[in-house]
């Protein structure tokens, strides 16, 4: 039986209700200026067959050469991303809640009932399930032998990948109110797992044992009331060389050492949307939909780019040489990574909000909440 949770908000109904339904005087958007593509971005093969789901909650990964996700009608979904051709696909018959994680001869899932499957990734069949303290609105991430999982109350559970027999618990006391996220952790190389809890805590814990290398605040609660205190990492930290760089809700964006957790830069920020990283500059998008560049040494201002202000955004991916974003209405935003002025955009199916991206060689692969998979390509 699931316990009952603390109360928790969803990030994206948070930030709508902070921003849009604050007063009748909410900003509103300007009209989308006119661009001039400088170079050719097109929607490639998509994929339109999949049921609604949580924005966020399902993630296309690849695996063998394969992508794999899946949907919330508890379908799982094995195409070839080249084409997007279907090479399989199997029903669970059980309604899911987030997907997918990929190791060995499994696909895991979770369910609207709070368990964690294990599918079998050429039959279809479930080979076990382990029963979760609370729902798990996160896809989970997985090795060949370990099943990490985050509750929506940021309780962070290791699963054997062959049994789904418990291996460890991470857990510390949470806020009275916190975001309902959909990507907060991320497993590196096999060993340690990066995890962003509420509260702007972020905690660097042994993937095999649980226990924590460090834990260190990138931003402290500030504010007189419960809603102002609201400052939580609701985005997967990323790892460049041994810098990892993470920003929070309501707080700040930050690179600290990966080793010793010493802070490297910070800079006050508000976002719970994913960051990316490249050669010079960390890019990310704020709660209220500016794209910025910052100098990945220093964290000084490279650009900004507020023309896609009040519309709601998405986790920022490279392609080419442009930072491509997409907005609720399905349009896809190429930004220079130079300068950040906005040089190519195309119309998609991908409405309501879009998973994390998954960035291959031959394109940038969404999936959105309203059942689609497209792949979008720089010619």
């Amino acid at each position: 039986m699931l316990k009952k949770t603390l109360v928790i908000c969803s990030a994206g109904l948070l930030a709508n209700a902070l921003i849009s339904c604050a007063s009748d005087n909410t900003p509103q958007p300007l009209p989308m200026p006119k661009v001039q593509n400088e170079v050719t971005l097109k929607q490639g093969w998509s994929v339109s067959d999949l049921q609604n789901s949580g924005a966020g909650s399902f993630v296309p990964t690849i695996f063998d050469n394969a992508i794999f996700t899946a949907d919330s009608g508890g379908y799982i979904y094995k195409f070839d991303p080249g084409d997007g051709s279907l090479i399989s696909q199997f029903n669970t018959h059980q309604r899911l809640a987030s997907g997918v994680g990929v190791s060995g001869a499994y696909v895991y899932v979770t369910t609207k009932k709070g368990y964690l499957l294990a599918v079998d990734k050429g039959t279809g069949k479930v080979q076990w399930q382990a029963q979760l303290p609370t729902l798990a609105l996160e896809a989970p991430q997985a090795t060949n032998d370990i099943v990490i999982v985050r509750t929506n109350d940021a309780e962070v559970l290791a699963f054997s990948a062959t049994d789904g027999s418990p291996v460890w618990v991470y857990q510390k006391p949470i806020p009275a109110l916190t975001l309902r996220v959909q990507n907060s952790f991320q497993i590196i190389g096999n060993e340690v797992v990066a995890v962003g809890l509420p509260g702007g805590k972020l905690a660097l814990i042994n993937l095999h044992t649980g226990t924590p290398i460090w834990e260190n605040y990138i931003a402290v609660p500030e504010g007189s009331t419960d809603l102002d205190k609201i400052t939580d990492i609701g985005m997967r930290p990323v790892l460049d060389n041994k810098t990892l760089c993470v920003a929070t809700y309501n707080g700040k964006i930050a690179c600290l050492d990966a080793l010793s957790s010493n802070i490297i830069w910070q800079k006050k920020f508000n976002t719970t949307f994913g960051l990316v990283v490249d050669e010079q500059n960390v890019y990310a998008v704020s709660q209220d939909g500016i794209v910025y560049a910052f100098d990945k040494n220093t964290g000084g201002s490279v650009w900004q780019n507020k023309t896609l202000q009040y519309r709601k955004l998405s986790t920022p991916a490279l392609e080419g040489n442009g930072v491509l974003v997409v907005d609720n209405d399905g349009y896809v935003h190429m930004f220079n990574r130079n300068d950040g002025h906005e040089m190519a955009r195309v119309g998609t199916s991908l409405l309501y909000g879009v998973s994390q991206p998954l960035v291959r060689d031959n394109g940038v692969i969404y999936q959105s909440a309203n059942g689609y998979i497209v792949q979008i390509k720089n010619y």
